[in-house]
């Protein structure tokens, strides 16, 4: 499959329901540090993420399984403030494994990142906007989690 048939992905979200969906694409992307930016003039938070297709279906190629990984745009507005913890602020070459984003009781963002680094975007109201830069291109790869990992008597 030509890779430029795919089409691209272009989400918004306004709301809790709109955000689950649009973090679920956003599992196990892969975010650097240097692409992640706050720009306090106009309340905007941007990244560019390495994004694993999960809403493409798996293919295969010479028997094995191949999968999809994108770049893809995140833009939060009407950002107040973003704190973080745990982040190598002092190492641009870091990249970051985002596990999800997900709304604190306060109404926040949050980015949580596997190994515990986090970010916490003070937002006034939600609006989100993912959208994919280009085309994606195969992989071999594909994302494991702990449950994976577990033996059924285990978990």
């Amino acid at each position: 499959m030509d890779t430029k048939e795919i089409k691209q992905l272009k989400l918004i979200a306004k709301d809790l329901e709109d955000l689950q969906i649009l973090a679920s694409h956003l599992q196990d992307s892969i975010i650097p540090l240097l692409s992640m930016s706050y720009d306090p003039e106009t309340q905007t938070f941007r990244a560019i993420a390495n994004r694993f297709c999960w809403e493409h279906a798996e293919l295969e190629y010479e028997g094995e399984p191949l999968h999809h990984r994108v770049h893809s745009g995140i833009e939060v507005h009407h950002v107040t403030r973003v704190q973080h913890k745990g982040l190598e602020r002092d190492n641009e070459n870091r990249a970051y494994n985002l596990l999800t984003i997900h709304s604190d009781k306060e109404g926040n963002l949050r980015l949580i990142f596997s190994g515990g680094p986090e970010l916490r975007l003070e937002i006034e109201e939600l609006h989100l906007h993912l959208g994919d830069l280009e085309h994606p291109w195969p992989t071999r790869k594909k994302p494991k989690h702990i449950h994976e990992h577990l033996s059924p008597s285990q978990g």
